[in-house]
C-alpha cells in the first residue's frame, strides 16, 4: 500500500509542487483545501487551520502517514508585522498535535530564511544564530522549536523546513520576480534598490523535491532548504533580461541604498545539500521556464 500525505494548502504556491513531487515518487495525496478543485481524481477535503473540527475530521477520513503544513499569512508588505502570524503560530501548533493524535507519524511544517535574520551569510541550522527581526521572523522561529518540542512528546517525527527565496509559477505578482517581469515586459522601469543583496533564490519544483527528499531519508527536524548558490538581485535581473529579452537599460538603480551588500545563502554544510541533495535544473533554465503573463 502506497504511503499517503495529508497536504494542507495544497493548491498553493508552494503546496501545489509539493503535491505533485509526492505523487511522482509514489505516494497518495489528499489535499486539505479551503476551495475545492472539482476534480474527481484528487482526495479533497475542505479544511482550515483555524477550524479544528475540519482538520480533525479531515484527517480522521484520510489517514495520512505524513502531514505537511504550508499554510501562513503571506500578505505583502504586511506580514512581516501582521499580528496575524501569532495565530498562525498557535493554530500549526495544534494542527500538529490533532495529526499526532490522529496516528499520522511525520508532521512537516515550513520555516523561513528570515529566521536568520536580515543578512545571515552563509546559513545552517547546526551553527547560525536565529534572530527575532520582527513578528513574522518571531513566530516562524517560536513555532519550529515548539513543533520539535510537540512530536517527541508524542514521540512521532518532525521536520521544521526553512525555506530560502522561493519562486516559481503562480507567484503573486507583488513578488519581486513575476513584478520585474511584468514591467519589462510593458516596456517600464523597474526600480531596484538592493541590486547587491546575494539570495539563494530555490524554484518551488527545487522545494518540493527538497521537502520530499527531507522525508525520504529522515533528515533532523530542522532542514534548510536551498540551493547552496547566491546570485545577486542584479545579477538575476540582468539573467532574466537576457532571457527574455527585455531592455536591460530599463532596470533603475537610481534609489539604490547605498552600502545595502547583504547576504542569505543556504551553507553547502546543512545536512540537505551534504547528503547529495541537488536542484534539477540550473537557475537559468529555471527563469527561461517561466511563463508570467
Amino acid at each position: 500500500m502506497a504511503q499517503k500525505v495529508a497536504i494542507l494548502g495544497a493548491n498553493g504556491f508552494i503546496g501545489l509542487p509539493v503535491a505533485d513531487a509526492f505523487e511522482a515518487n509514489g505516494w497518495e495525496v489528499v489535499y486539505f483545501t479551503r476551495s475545492r478543485t472539482q476534480s474527481h481524481k484528487r482526495q479533497e477535503y475542505f479544511t482550515d487551520l483555524f477550524d479544528e473540527e475540519t482538520l480533525r475530521s479531515a484527517l480522521l477520513q484520510s489517514k495520512p502517514n505524513l502531514v505537511i503544513s504550508t499554510a501562513w499569512d503571506t500578505e505583502h508588505g504586511k506580514f512581516w508585522t501582521n499580528n496575524s502570524n501569532v495565530d498562525y503560530r498557535d493554530a500549526t501548533l495544534k494542527f500538529a498535535e490533532l495529526s499526532f493524535q490522529s496516528n499520522v507519524e511525520t508532521f512537516v511544517g515550513l520555516g523561513t530564511m528570515s529566521e536568520y535574520g536580515k543578512s545571515p551569510g552563509n546559513c545552517c541550522a547546526d551553527f547560525s544564530p536565529l534572530i527575532e527581526e520582527d513578528v513574522y521572523s518571531k513566530s516562524k522561529i517560536e513555532t519550529g522549536l515548539q513543533l520539535k518540542a510537540v512530536g517527541e512528546r508524542f514521540g512521532c517525527k518532525t521536520n521544521w523546513t526553512r525555506i530560502f527565496q522561493a519562486f516559481g509559477p503562480n507567484e503573486k505578482i507583488e513578488r519581486f520576480i513575476p513584478g520585474l517581469i511584468a514591467s519589462l515586459r510593458n516596456k517600464e522601469k523597474f526600480s531596484i534598490r538592493t541590486p547587491d543583496y546575494e539570495m539563494d533564490w530555490i524554484h518551488t519544483a527545487d522545494i518540493a523535491s527538497a521537502i520530499a527528499f527531507t522525508i525520504e531519508k529522515k533528515l533532523d527536524h530542522f532542514v534548510d532548504i536551498g540551493t547552496g548558490v547566491g546570485t545577486s538581485v542584479k545579477d538575476l535581473s540582468e539573467l532574466i533580461c537576457n532571457e527574455f529579452g527585455f531592455d536591460v537599460a530599463l532596470l533603475d538603480y537610481s534609489e539604490q541604498v547605498e552600502g545595502h551588500q547583504k547576504k542569505a545563502v543556504v551553507d553547502r554544510r546543512t545536512q540537505l545539500l551534504s547528503l547529495g541533495w541537488e536542484p534539477t535544473e540550473s537557475l537559468r533554465n529555471r527563469i527561461r521556464s517561466l511563463r508570467y503573463a
